[in-house]
């Protein structure tokens, strides 16, 4: 009989014999005969390694790509070259533009680099949490506390003392401030308040939009990003969630929100490739978890053997998505189908399969390559347990003239439910037909 290989990732570390299905390093594609191909992630091909380490923010500015590494901001080059621009202070930071400067909020202080890195006489308040752009205005929140102040209009170094207001609809303290939908959300620790330009200038530059007021905040500074329609993050609810025209729109699945939950979430980043947009969860101590915008599915990213994937930030160098590594590498991400020269492992497990309570002979397996796939090997393990215990693997080579044939396996033992896990990890590109075969 013919089967569907795996659907999304959906094994809950609580549960995991409950659903073992997997997708490590490989999403979900439409194909135009209506089938579903399984294809790799993009690999990480290395790009400059920046002198220092960890990552701190990334983002453009004019079309230039920025980066901030430890005390530090970097320019990246598309060539492959980065020069560093000037000192800012360590901790957690955040980086916008306003009229072609570069604007720094770096641990608690906030820094403009345009011809040079300066740092701004402050207004309301001197500790600052965040940085943001919109309408002309350069918006920073305070750290540990309820206010927010703004620059004088295209100025982004004049921080007037009367130019702020204080979200405080409900008494929790402000993590970020996003622009979205031309208005300002500000992210707090259990809420979230969008604000509105009035036209108006100085003091009453903005104002709460009406019913504005949402009862999620966000988890962490870094737990959020933006894409092209929205963005993406992950919630004081431990949820993740799509945001768009002033709404909250729930993603996550049970295993999702179990690794939110059990794991610590470092961050949010998105990258494209191909018509997909990819929005990742980065994991601490697991792989990341990641959702096609396109296929509305979650898939796995990891490195090595299952390990976390070490990512910070990404952001656009030119054509391309870069990503930031705490070691200090920029990577850009490629159909390389390797990790910077180290092994690119690709593994799916299928949910477990009942064979209707009945010891059964498992005589041929059989999945599909599709065309284009090049020397190469391919391995199958099994499980009769629901996933508890494997069989060793049985690798099959696949070789030039091979497209489009079979790869198949024979006289599989006998068992009464049937898990099994397919894994590749040679540097080419493979991509598998969703639907599988069995013969009992």
């Amino acid at each position: 009989m013919r089967f569907a290989l795996v659907g999304q990732s959906g094994r809950d570390s609580d549960n995991p014999l409950g659903n073992t299905s997997r997708l490590v390093n490989i999403y979900a594609e439409k194909m135009t005969t209506g089938e579903r191909a399984l294809k790799s992630v993009l690999g990480m091909d290395p790009h400059v390694q920046l002198n220092g380490v960890l990552i701190r923010a990334m983002g453009v500015v004019d079309g230039v790509t920025y980066a901030i590494l430890g005390g530090r901001l970097w320019r990246i080059r598309e060539n492959g070259s980065a020069s560093p621009l000037g000192q800012v202070t360590t901790g957690h930071a955040s980086l916008s533009g306003n009229n072609g400067a570069v604007c720094i909020q770096a641990g608690t202080r906030y820094f403009v680099y345009d011809s040079g890195m300066s740092e701004p006489a402050t207004g309301a308040f001197s500790a600052f949490g965040s940085v943001e752009y919109i309408d002309n205005y350069t918006v920073l929140t305070e750290a540990g506390g309820r206010m927010f102040q703004w620059s004088d209009l295209a100025d982004p170094k004049t921080l007037p003392g009367l130019n702020f207001s204080t979200a405080d609809a409900n008494d929790d303290k402000l993590v970020r401030a996003f622009a979205l939908d031309g208005r300002l959300y500000l992210f707090k620790e259990h809420s979230t308040e969008i604000w509105y330009n009035t036209g108006a200038s100085g003091a009453e530059a903005f104002q709460r939009v009406a019913g504005g007021v949402k009862g999620t905040g966000l988890k962490a500074h870094n737990l959020i990003c933006r894409f092209d329609d929205g963005a993406f993050m992950v919630g004081s609810d431990n949820r993740a969630s799509l945001i768009a025209g002033g709404q909250f729109q729930p993603i996550s699945t049970p295993a999702v929100e179990t690794a939110i939950r059990e794991s610590l979430p470092v961050a949010c980043l998105v990258y494209s490739d191909e018509g997909h947009t990819f929005l990742c969860i980065v994991l601490r101590d697991a792989p990341a978890w990641c959702y096609d915008l396109a296929m509305g599915e979650w898939h796995e990213r990891a490195e090595g053997e299952a390990g976390p994937w070490n990512v910070a930030a990404s952001a656009r160098l030119g054509d391309e998505w870069a990503i930031g590594r705490d070691s200090g590498e920029i990577a850009v991400l490629r159909r390389t189908n390797s990790d910077g020269g180290r092994p690119l492992i690709r593994e799916l497990t299928t949910p477990t399969l009942r064979m209707d309570g009945a010891r059964t002979v498992l005589r041929e397996f059989e999945v599909f390559p599709s065309s284009g796939f090049r020397n190469g090997s391919i391995s199958l393990r099994l499980s009769r347990d629901g996933g508890a215990t494997w069989t060793p693997d049985k690798t099959r080579i696949l070789t030039r003239g091979e497209f489009d044939d079979r790869a198949i396996w024979r006289n599989l033992g006998m068992g009464r439910a049937l898990t099994a896990k397919l894994r590749w990890s040679d540097p080419y590109d493979l991509c598998l037909s969703e639907n599988a075969r069995i013969a009992t």
